[in-house]
């Protein structure tokens, strides 16, 4: 088999890509295709072919990264792809999905590459996602349609499968055929055996039951027995004849592995079921997230709403720490636990010296139960807004007069929780993902206090005698560091 794209030029890999390919080829892969997708990416893909004798790459700049490119970057790419380890222009493409790079870069970079593919006799890898028309358009313009090249990872319909295939244009199919929300199943009856290619698009793409793990390329297997179940053909049908299609496309010299190597592959998955209900869509989440926890800091301001007199009375800037304990239960959701503590001298400070010792400081705990709904979770950033419940948990200070002075006492109480924020998402590898969490938390008590006093009055004034009752609210403007990690 050969795995016709897998990103072994990964920061996922730096640690151990000797024993990633090692464990791929006893699993019966016996040659990589590892594309380039930045233009700092281009030295180091390379380096990567030269080094393996059984890895070969492709060089090009992604529509995630176009704004990068500019006619330097050109120049670097056609004077690589000289060299004998590539056997492509890619990975290029339109990505209008996320639109990181306007789509006036991506065309820009995307036509002046397929250029680079012309003059260099080298096929393409191409990259679309939700482009279809733009991308038909530019490969049908002139010169172009005899532009050879295999579209990966094919996501879209039957319609644009006709019409790659008119273009002499193989198809790309990597486990995400695999996933329960996606049916690809009308699309790889269409295509011919002759013109399809397997790939993992390794660190990505990761096959069921394994989702949100680190994709490798043993992992191939996977779509080649989906492709086999699929056009109900045998398994070792599917795997030579995608073999001698990339040989066809890529001109390498290809030696096919014994079906006894494939079906003893020593990362086979015994418990792999293609009926397995995951819950990601068909593009990955690069980010693992499942338990995470970490510790938070802010700066909190009460505001105390009374029935008489001055309605408000706030405490601001009140210095705020605590902890995050959170577990990711569903793709786009997250449940949120916190502790928080402030503590409130605010009062102490207002009064004159000689007093400042008739009254103590004032202790607000918190416990939040959340739930966070982000917009795009599998981005690097996140927006999100939450809402929930938090138990508050307070020791006031007052001061009443002789004989009692000093008093405390202890406000408990239920109230709600709503806010809003941004997770940014660092992968670690193996070690999982770190997240930078900025937010802004509202809390709010449903409930009043009643006093048979008035604490906002001097102990001596006859206002101090006044029956009140008051509720309250915070403003947390905070943020912390919380590590998934890998292991749950």
């Amino acid at each position: 088999m050969i795995d016709t794209h897998c990103h072994l030029n990964s920061k996922e890999y730096n640690k151990d890509i000797d024993s990633v390919i090692t464990a791929a080829q006893l699993a019966g892969v016996e040659y990589f295709i590892v594309p380039a997708t930045m233009p700092e990416d281009l030295e180091k893909t390379l380096e990567i072919a030269d080094k393996y004798d059984k890895v070969y790459c492709a060089l090009g700049v992604h529509p995630h990264d176009a704004s990068k490119f500019n006619e330097e970057v050109y120049s670097d790419i056609l004077r690589l792809s000289k060299h004998k380890k590539v056997v492509s222009i890619g990975e290029i493409g339109l990505d209008y999905y996320r639109n990181i790079s306007v789509a006036e870069s991506q065309v820009y970079a995307l036509e002046r590459q397929l250029a680079i593919g012309l003059e260099t006799e080298l096929p393409v890898i191409l990259h679309n996602r939700c482009a279809d028309k733009d991308i038909i358009s530019i490969l049908k313009k002139d010169g172009n349609s005899d532009m050879g090249g295999v579209c990966h990872c094919f996501s879209s319909g039957v319609e644009v499968a006709e019409e790659l295939l008119k273009l002499g244009f193989y198809i790309s199919f990597t486990a995400n055929i695999t996933f329960s929300k996606v049916d690809m199943t009308e699309v790889i009856k269409l295509v011919p055996l002759d013109r399809i290619m397997l790939e993992t698009d390794s660190p990505y793409m990761t096959p069921s039951p394994n989702r949100g793990k680190r994709n490798v390329p043993q992992n191939i297997i996977k779509v080649a027995e989906k492709i086999s179940s699929v056009k109900n053909i045998l398994l070792e049908e599917v795997i030579k004849m995608t073999t001698e299609n990339a040989k066809r496309l890529f001109r390498i010299p290809i030696l096919v592995l014994s079906l006894f190597i494939l079906s003893n592959s020593l990362y086979s998955q015994d418990n792999y079921n293609d009926d397995y209900d995951d819950e990601y869509e068909e593009m990955p989440d690069p980010y693992y997230r499942k338990l995470g926890f970490g510790p938070l800091l802010g700066t909190n301001t009460f505001v105390d709403r009374y029935t008489s007199g001055n309605r408000s009375f706030s405490y601001e800037g009140l210095f705020s720490a605590g902890g995050y304990i959170n577990y990711r239960f569903l793709e786009n959701f997250i449940f949120q636990a916190v502790y928080s503590y402030s503590e409130n001298r605010k009062a102490i400070d207002k009064l004159p010296d000689s007093l400042k010792e008739t009254l103590d400081r004032n202790f607000h705990n918190a416990i939040e139960f959340s739930v966070i709904g982000m917009v795009v979770p599998k981005n690097m950033v996140n927006f999100y807004a939450s809402l929930g419940t938090t138990y508050f948990m307070n020791q006031i200070s007052a001061n009443l007069g002789a004989p009692l002075y000093k008093h405390y006492w202890h406000d408990k109480n239920w109230g709600l929780n709503t806010g809003i924020g941004i997770f940014v998402n660092l992968s670690l590898g193996n070690m999982g993902t770190l997240v930078i969490n900025g937010e802004w938390k509202l809390g709010f008590r449903l409930d009043a206090v009643n006093l048979n006093y008035d604490p906002r009055e001097n102990i001596n004034s006859d206002k101090r005698k006044n029956i009140t009752s008051y509720t309250t609210m915070s403003s947390v403007p905070r943020g912390g560091i919380i590590w998934y990690i890998p292991f749950f």
